[in-house]
Formats: C-alpha cells, structure tokens, sequence
C-alpha cells in the first residue's frame, strides 16, 4: 500500500515538472521584459528631472509659477499628471482623484514585483526537488544519463529562480523609490495650485466687497 501511494505521488511530481518550468521560462521572459521598460524608465526620468526639479526648487522658494506646470518637462506618472490636467475641463475639482488613481496604479505595478520575489524562488526550489526523485532512481539502476539530465535541471531550475527573484527584487526597490518621490513632488504642485486657486478666489471676492 505505502509503495502504491509512493509511486502515484512520484507520478504526480514527474507531471507537475513540465508546469513549473514553464512557468519559470515565462517569469524569466516577463522579467527581462521588465528589466528592459525598466532601462527605458531610467532613461526618460534621467533627461526630464533637471526642468522638473528646478520647477519643483522655484515653488519651495516662492517664486515659482505655477501655471507654468503643463510646460514642464516631465516623465512617468508626472507627464501622466500633466496631461490629464491639460485635458481636463475643470482640472480642480478631479485633479485629487486623478493622483489617487496614478497611486492606485503605481500599488499594482509593484505588487507584480512583490509576487515574482516571493514566486520566482519558490518555482526555482520546486523546480529543483521535483528531478531529485528521478535523479535518484537513476543513480540506483545505473542510468548516468537519466541522473545527469536531471540534475541539469534541477540546478537551472534555482538559477533563473533566484534570477527572477533577484531582479523584481532589485527592479522594486528602485520603482518604490521613484514613485514615492513622485507623489511627493505632485502633492506638493497640487497643493501650490489649490493655494494660488484660493489666493485668486479671495482677492476677487475683496474686489468684489469693495466694488
């Protein structure tokens, strides 16, 4: 009895291998994908942050302009900001859920990382164990290429496992970073603009009481 349960078992692992590393082959694809939009990202951000960051330096100082804001060259989920804002006809009165929204999806852009750090190794070690069992029966009935075969797999199975692991990882971190910046540095314009906004409203209601 306990040897027909091993053997099914060991019939369910030798089918499962072929998934997996589909799988694995599939999450190594999207995340040299990745690393490419990556590339891609770091260079546009790269070429617009010198305007962006001395628009943002003039309103901390003061004596920045605010309606200046769409002509600012920009990249990512700012350029995203400016052009709904460009195409908007009441740009106040959305404009909050307008970042809500860019937030929302910058949440789901990084969740995909976080599943391929925690997936990738995980399909890379059960990549790994699943040819151990054949491996081994190929050792006790002499069959050196069976046991060499699956070996192989096994030990590329944890490389591009831990590869794609490394790389959301590492792609992450860096896409964290910007994007908690840009949120940062849109609040801090949106809340510049609803101040001028407010600056205007009031000085045209003291024209209008003097008037």
């Amino acid at each position: 009895m306990t040897g027909r349960l091993a053997e099914m078992l060991f019939v369910v692992t030798d089918v499962l291998l072929l998934p997996i590393l589909v799988a694995l082959v599939a999450m190594t694809a999207g995340s040299l994908w990745m690393l490419g939009g990556l590339t891609r990202e770091a260079w546009e951000r790269r070429r617009a942050r010198p305007a962006w960051s001395a628009f943002l330096a003039d309103l901390k100082a003061g004596r920045g302009d605010v309606a200046s804001f769409p002509r600012v060259a920009m990249s990512g989920y700012a350029a995203r900001f400016r052009n709904w804002l460009k195409g908007a006809e009441r740009p106040k009165a959305g404009a909050r859920k307008c970042l809500d929204d860019l937030e929302i999806d910058m949440a789901r852009r990084l969740s995909w990382l976080s599943f391929a750090t925690r997936v990738g190794p995980m399909l890379g070690l059960i990549g790994t164990l699943l040819p151990l069992g054949p491996a081994l029966r190929g050792l006790a009935s002499d069959e050196l290429a069976s046991l060499a075969e699956n070996l192989e797999i096994a030990f590329t199975s944890t490389v591009f496992g831990l590869l794609v692991g490394g790389l959301a990882y590492a792609a992450g971190i860096i896409r964290r970073n910007w994007y908690d910046q840009d949120i940062s540095d849109l609040e801090f314009a949106l809340e510049a603009m609803e101040t001028k906004e407010e600056t205007r409203a009031a000085g045209l209601d003291s024209e209008s009481v003097h008037a």
